[in-house]
C-alpha cells in the first residue's frame, strides 16, 4: 500500500458496551478531513460521543448508514489519502479484521 488508509470503526465507550448506534456521520463522501475532526456520532444507551478522525484524508467509504447498529470494532468508514486508489481501498475493506475486544 503506497499511502495510509484509515479505519474507522466502532469505540468501546465503557466497560460493559458491546454494541453502537451511527447516530449521524458530520462529514459527507469524499470530504477532506483533519486530525481531530468530528466524523461520526456513536449512540449507546447511556452516551452518545463523537468519533473523530486520527489522520488527515479523504473520507472514502461511509460503511455504516445512519441508524445503523454495529459492535464494537465494527468497520463504520474509510479514510484514504487522495492518492490511494479505488481499488486499494476496497482490498482495505475486504482484509478488515476488527481487534479483539475485552
Amino acid at each position: 500500500m503506497s499511502a495510509p488508509i484509515t479505519a474507522l470503526t466502532v469505540p468501546k465507550l465503557g466497560l460493559t458496551m458491546k454494541e453502537g448506534l451511527v447516530a449521524v456521520w458530520h462529514v459527507e463522501l469524499g470530504a477532506t478531513v483533519n486530525p481531530g475532526q468530528p466524523v461520526f456520532d456513536v449512540e449507546t444507551e447511556k452516551v452518545t460521543s463523537e468519533c473523530v478522525a486520527e489522520s488527515s484524508g479523504i473520507l472514502r467509504r461511509q460503511i455504516a448508514a445512519k441508524g445503523t447498529t454495529l459492535p464494537v470494532g465494527a468497520l463504520v468508514g474509510v479514510i484514504a489519502a487522495p492518492e490511494v486508489s479505488d481499488a486499494e481501498v476496497d482490498q482495505f475493506i475486504a482484509g478488515f479484521k476488527p481487534e479483539q475486544q475485552v
